[in-house]
């Protein structure tokens, strides 16, 4: 009994560990949650919400800096589905917005720490 319960528990977690194809991004003053930080190389769909009270918007980078997607703006409580064929490495999730605030100073969105690295698997 003991040796079907171990196996059993490899398993579940040896499926926990597998890159995932979708993921949920959540996007607020100021942060970025990704659901799912080690994605599965290929084709990727992300869920993209604005849960804060000002617009934000998606932009996905590689390791290099080049922008692989620039997502359009989402308003608070806002949901866009993005879909984007990922190679193995590494990426940065960002907003890259810039406003102003009520005094007139510039608000750099990705300054204030929406960022979020995410892994590309094969």
């Amino acid at each position: 009994m003991k040796r079907l319960s171990l196996t059993a528990l490899v398993l579940i977690a040896a499926c926990q560990g597998a890159p995932a194809s979708s993921a949920d991004v959540a996007l607020e003053e100021y942060s970025i949650d990704v659901s799912a930080p080690t994605l599965a190389a290929g084709t990727v769909e992300l869920e993209v919400s604005n849960r804060g009270e000002f617009p934000h918007t998606l932009v996905v980078t590689d390791a290099s800096g080049e922008v692989v997607s620039a997502g359009e703006i989402v308003p608070p409580s806002g949901t866009v589905s993005v879909k984007l064929d990922l190679a193995a490495g590494h990426y940065r999730f960002t907003c890259r917005i810039v406003s102003q605030d009520d005094s007139g100073n510039l608000v750099d969105h990705f300054e204030e720490g929406m960022v979020a690295d995410v892994s590309v698997d094969t």
